[in-house]
């Protein structure tokens, strides 16, 4: 059974299954090299296509994400008619209307009028794809990403979602048992703090639905006394309901858009720091006590979460040490990128397959022969050295060990929003003074923004502060560091609160990074590196060695490890 998962809005992706096991996804981003773009992924797909070598006509169904039109990064860079009709909206009609569930089920209404569904089936068959599409609730499949994949089994979850809108809903409450997920609690998009965060987000000159990781790098800096102030204000714009503990509402007045209007207004004289922390720490405070009230209300202590305010990893990190908290799984890179898988898997299910995989190693992109690498570099033949080594990965080790910084081009490409060796830059941790070579090489990051470790599996204790064990290799989760990794590996870790966002890495995921790892510890005594996406600023992560090449021509890095060749300048 083959199944073609599609997200059309932004980062638009595909996602190909076959009988519940992903065979390809990838983000039309990574071809295209437009971050985050949003449209019909028809690159995606038919890269998709050729990674599996399955025919157009050979796929039984397709699952499109979103009943209404999707969400695209143009809305929020220029002026659009959406931004009118929300303002609008929230001026015309009443806040508890917008607040209550009454508003989700009119907007759905309206709004699945104009979802491009005709277009969407003119271009699939344009494909050679003749399956009829089928279009899921965007919060339904966040929830099934979560629960379907978990690796601790389906046999009952508490499934939350929670992001910034999808289908007029910013967050879900569900209890998962097996292949069905009932809804317990849906809420309007009116009181989304996801949506608080992206306005926050726009008005400290960030790029919204982007940068707010940035705004959560930031918050640390500030002293608890200079956002004390910012942080009384934000809690009068949201609460728990008192009438029922599993809804928070937003009791602000205002709406998307509106928040900009208000915060000019209300924020003046507050420090821009203050104001990053004040944001973070409202979301943690409303994030936790809801999910306790969740995990308190269900009785059900295994919990699995998606959408893209879990991208949060501070927030994630104090979700985990909640004592009611049995076990957890957050579906890494849980922004809309993620829809693409649950659409396929939602579809196999519906077709009748019995099980989908749970989730491993999330390399799914695309891989390039010998060939092909040594045609890239016919480009730059004579203007740089270029010498094949057959054992590279302990060559890679070893010059890390001396200091360089290396970009590594080896394999499948992961498929999300973080780097795990494949398409990564790499570099010795134990000198905060990398993170300005890296920035000034290549990067060209915020100073306040940390990089991130991989960790060898066996060595994590050393170095995070884990009491619970919870298994981390897709960096969607921070810890606090010990002592000694404020020492070995102080350059991936935040340099204000030392906390890390780690990759922890088995020889089983991933056997040829891990060789890099055992060959620098060999070299140092250390167990971790510095791991950091391999891209120029703005722009996607490398995907082809073209790409590769390109980023390496573009920047100061001391290396490129493109298959077993090394560039070296």
């Amino acid at each position: 059974m083959i199944t073609l998962g599609i997200h059309d809005g932004h980062t638009a992706t595909a996602c190909i299954m076959r009988d519940g096991k992903i065979l390809a996804c990838i983000s039309e981003e990574r071809l295209n090299r437009i971050k985050e773009w949003g449209g019909f992924p028809k690159k995606a797909i038919l890269e998709c296509l050729r990674i599996t070598g399955i025919d157009p006509e050979e796929i039984d169904g397709v699952g499109i994400a979103g009943l209404m039109p999707p969400t695209l990064p143009q809305s929020y860079q220029k002026p659009h008619w959406t931004k009118r009709a929300f303002v609008f909206g929230a001026r015309v009609l009443p806040e508890r209307f917008l607040q209550s569930n009454h508003w989700v089920k009119v907007a759905k209404t309206i709004g699945s009028l104009f979802r491009n569904r005709s277009e969407i089936k003119s271009r699939l068959r344009d494909l050679g794809i003749k399956k009829e599409p089928t279009f899921y609730e965007h919060h339904f499949l966040h929830a099934a990403s979560a629960h379907y994949f978990c690796p601790f089994g389906t046999k009952e979850n508490l499934v939350i979602t929670c992001d910034g809108s999808g289908d007029a809903i910013c967050a879900t409450v569900s209890i998962g048992r097996g292949k069905h997920i009932e809804r317990i609690v849906e809420i309007s998009n009116y009181n989304s703090i996801g949506e608080f965060y992206t306005q926050i987000t726009q008005f400290l000159g960030m790029k919204p639905m982007s940068h707010e990781y940035k705004v959560m790098g930031l918050a640390p800096y500030a002293k608890e006394e200079q956002a004390k102030k910012t942080l009384q204000q934000f809690e009068a714009y949201f609460e728990l309901d008192k009438q029922n503990p599993l809804v928070f509402k937003n009791k602000s007045g205002c709406w998307k858009w509106q928040f900009l209007d208000l915060f000019r207004d209300s924020l003046v004289g507050h420090r821009f720091d203050g104001i990053a922390r004040a944001t973070q720490t409202l979301t943690e405070k409303i994030l936790v006590e809801w999910i306790r009230n969740c995990i308190r209300k269900t009785g059900i202590g295994k919990l699995v979460l998606g959408g893209g305010v879990f991208m949060n990893v501070k927030a994630n990190n104090l979700i985990l040490n909640l004592p009611e908290v049995e076990d957890l799984f957050i579906f890494p890179s849980c922004g809309d990128e993620s829809l693409a898988i649950a659409a396929a898997s939602v579809k196999g299910l519906e077709l009748g397959v019995n099980y989908v995989e749970p989730l491993g190693p999330i390399y799914f992109g695309p891989e390039f022969t010998e060939e092909e690498i040594e045609n890239s570099l016919k480009s730059i033949s004579g203007k740089f050295n270029i010498q094949k080594i057959d054992n590279i990965e302990e060559f890679i080790g070893k010059e890390i060990a001396k200091g360089k910084i290396i970009a590594r081009f080896s394999g499948r490409m992961e498929w999300g929003a973080r780097a795990l060796g494949n398409r990564s830059i790499l570099a010795d941790p134990r000198n905060p003074d990398i993170i300005i070579k890296i920035n000034e090489a290549v990067k060209n990051r915020d100073f306040w923004m940390p990089f991130a470790p991989t960790i060898l599996d066996e060595r994590a204790d050393e170095y995070i502060i884990n009491p619970k064990k919870f298994y981390a290799p897709y960096m969607i989760m921070a810890f606090p560091t010990t002592e000694k990794a404020k020492k070995e590996l102080k350059g991936a870790l935040h340099p204000y609160d030392f906390t890390a966002r780690p990759q922890i890495l088995s020889e089983k995921w991933n056997p040829s990074y891990y060789r890099i790892l055992k060959t620098f510890e060999r070299e140092t005594g250390i167990g971790g590196v510095l791991n950091t996406s391999f891209n120029l600023h703005g722009e996607p992560i490398v995907c082809s060695p073209e790409d590769a090449i390109y980023t390496f021509k573009n920047s100061l890095l001391d290396g490129l490890a493109l298959g077993k060749y090394y560039i070296s300048r």
